[in-house]
């Protein structure tokens, strides 16, 4: 069995692609001072990279198959394009699951730009380094309690993005 339950896929998505997302996402973005970082939200179903995720995904499934015994149906449900002026970053202790995101089963984050630093993840005790176009995927609960590591020489973009339960599952009726 694999206990860390985190995937990690390099290559689905290419320079261009990560070029491409950030001329578009880039721009008019929100700042959230409370977090360190600008977003933008993004709409699922009109991200043109969302096939990627959901294969993606699948192999997440394969790979730990466990996630396929969840009584509830569940999708991927939000995405947003983060910016981390250098220097910043989500750095507290924190797990994507809560009371206000109770849904949340699992955390994606593409990174856009590359960097000598990544996702720190406290229990598991592994780093998952920026790199341009790599994928990681993770459950969002407390298992996997994580932080963002800042590079304090460029800025920093990602996006992340939620697999959130959607419905009962036919156990649940």
């Amino acid at each position: 069995m694999n206990e860390n339950f985190i995937l990690t896929v390099d290559n689905k998505f290419t320079n261009e692609d990560c070029e491409r997302l950030i001329k578009i996402y880039n721009v008019n973005t929100v700042e959230n001072n409370l977090l360190n970082y600008n977003f933008k939200d993004i709409d699922v179903n009109s991200f043109m990279y969302l096939n990627k995720f959901k294969e993606i995904l699948e192999a997440y499934k394969t790979k730990y198959e466990e996630i396929n015994m969840t009584s509830s149906f569940w999708a991927i449900n939000a995405l947003r394009f983060k910016f981390f002026k250098k220097g910043n970053s989500l750095s507290e202790w924190h797990s994507e699951h809560s009371f206000t995101y109770h849904n949340r089963v699992l955390a994606i984050q593409l990174y856009l730009t590359e960097h000598n630093c990544g996702t720190e993840f406290y229990y598991n005790k592994k780093t998952i380094l920026s790199k341009v176009g790599r994928v990681c995927m993770f459950p969002a609960y407390f298992s996997h309690t994580h932080r963002g590591q800042p590079d304090f020489n460029n800025n920093r973009m990602i996006i992340t993005g939620y697999v959130e339960f959607i419905q009962k599952g036919n156990r649940e009726k």
